[in-house]
């Protein structure tokens, strides 16, 4: 129950069919803090970007326009996605919910698509601020159904991997609002880089005379151990281990050789730069139509991806290249800009962030936080921890990994109860599984108390194992 006396589920009701006033964002005075124009809002979401992809974390990616968006703006260096796997990582995004509360899991949007569309008793971000005001648009992958079924007002899926239909649709969105004093939001949903890689020889060129580091927990194939499980529980399942049609015919999961793996992450790297290229023209039509200076626009992706990490490919998983992402925040009208923000994000912030700052209502009960005070303070205090749960392809409700993610450790709870406890400060790369060390005891413990919490209150429907 929220302190209104309604359920959450009642609550989101009210709020979707308009039926209950909920309080907006208010400044120390109580007054409305929205007495500038609200601003418009692009959301650009990518597919499969792994948080060590961009030049800002790592120099051997050459994407300038995201590396100047960062230095312009705040980047969060430690946003966690709710579900690292496509469908179900979009539907949390658009809902502020964790799987099982939105119903999509994994790659099964049909909980989503009843909740949503047929009952409509959950709202989407697109809902929420179109009830406020905004004029509301979709161009790219959707995974969810047709977008204007779950929100939003114009815009259609487009299929090609190139993304340039997606981007043409922005181009013309943003010219046709540059006379509209109507505040808009704008999704932008790319595929790239998701696989099959498809990088044209002009953007090959850029990596001609890299040199592709590899990380080091690489490995030809992952060790027989269900933390490294991609299918359902008990399997030992590698989802990109199949054939497919990839670069230069280049196997896509395990095993992979060291070699193929460098010149899969040549050609990974190519088309991230494609990418940013595309998003700095989207930012130059931005400034040419005049929009640029009360536009928040937010980059980040719907889920990491493994190059040969622990032997893997694909995500599903609860390591850092799985459930770790690029993200970033770029508004002229920030306080404070060149910020890299060492605090704990969710991708579930990014509902009550894009409410807050239009001023709009915020559901209370959201699993996620507004992340406004950082833009204004980057010293605040961070939240002790954020989850991920995700489910193997097929997977029911229940079944699979799930992890909580604190400054410094991490807790894994697997899909046959398995236990891992990592030092991410002296083990960035997740090599040693302390959770057998009985040194660890208390600090396990606490994991465990964590983990206990977010089940009880999401309504997870996991059986951990006895003691936990």
């Amino acid at each position: 129950m929220d302190k209104t006396g309604l359920t959450r589920a009642e609550f989101i009701k009210a709020a979707f069919l308009g039926g209950w006033a909920i309080t907006a964002f208010a400044d120390d005075k109580g007054e409305s803090s929205t007495k500038e124009p609200p601003p418009n809002i692009i959301v650009v979401l990518s597919d499969d970007h792994c948080f060590r992809g961009v030049g800002y974390n790592n120099s051997a990616v050459k994407t300038p326009n995201l590396d100047r968006l960062g230095v312009e703006g705040i980047i969060f260096d430690r946003a966690y996605i709710a579900t690292p796997i496509c469908a179900s990582s979009r539907a949390s995004l658009l809902t502020g919910l964790f799987p099982q509360q939105h119903g999509a899991i994994a790659l099964d949007g049909s909980g989503f698509q009843e909740k949503v569309v047929e009952k409509k008793s959950l709202p989407t971000v697109a809902h929420l601020l179109a009830q406020a005001g905004y004029a509301t648009a979709f161009c790219g992958k959707s995974h969810l159904g047709p977008p204007r079924d779950y929100g939003f007002a114009e815009g259609e899926e487009h299929m090609d991997r190139s993304d340039d239909s997606t981007f043409q649709f922005a181009a013309q969105y943003i010219q046709k609002r540059k006379d509209n004093p109507k505040p808009f939001f704008l999704w932008v949903a790319a595929r790239q880089p998701h696989i099959p890689l498809e990088p044209s020889e002009e953007w090959l060129k850029v990596y001609e005379d890299v040199e592709i580091p590899v990380d080091p927990n690489f490995r030809e194939s992952p060790p027989q151990e269900s933390i490294y499980n991609q299918g359902l529980p008990g399997e030992h399942y590698y989802r990109d281990n199949e054939s497919r049609n990839n670069y230069q015919n280049l196997p896509a999961g395990p095993p992979r050789s060291r070699e193929q793996i460098q010149e899969f992450t040549r050609a990974y790297y190519a088309v991230i730069s494609r990418l940013d290229h595309q998003i700095g023209t989207l930012v130059d039509q931005l400034k040419e139509a005049g929009l640029c200076e009360n536009t928040v626009f937010i980059y980040l992706s719907d889920n990491g991806y493994h190059l040969g990490n622990h032997g893997l490919g694909n995500k599903i998983t609860m390591h850092e290249e799985s459930v770790r992402v690029p993200m970033l925040l770029h508004w002229p009208r920030l306080a404070n800009k060149g910020v890299r923000n060492p605090n704990l994000v969710s991708s579930l912030d990014l509902l009550p962030t894009l409410l807050d700052l239009a001023g709009a209502p915020v559901p209370e009960g959201l699993p996620g936080v507004s992340l406004r005070p950082f833009l204004e303070d980057a010293s605040g205090p961070s939240r002790p921890y954020v989850v991920s749960e995700c489910v193997g392809v097929g997977g029911k409700r229940g079944m699979g990994h799930r992890m909580v993610r604190t400054e410094r450790c991490k807790y894994v709870l697997t899909d046959t109860n398995e236990e891992a406890l990592f030092d991410e400060e002296a083990d960035p790369y997740e090599l040693v599984n302390r959770a057998g060390d009985g040194k660890n005891q208390t600090v396990l413990n606490k994991m465990r108390g964590y983990m206990m919490d977010w089940m009880r209150l999401s309504g997870d429907t996991h059986q951990p194992p006895s003691g936990v």
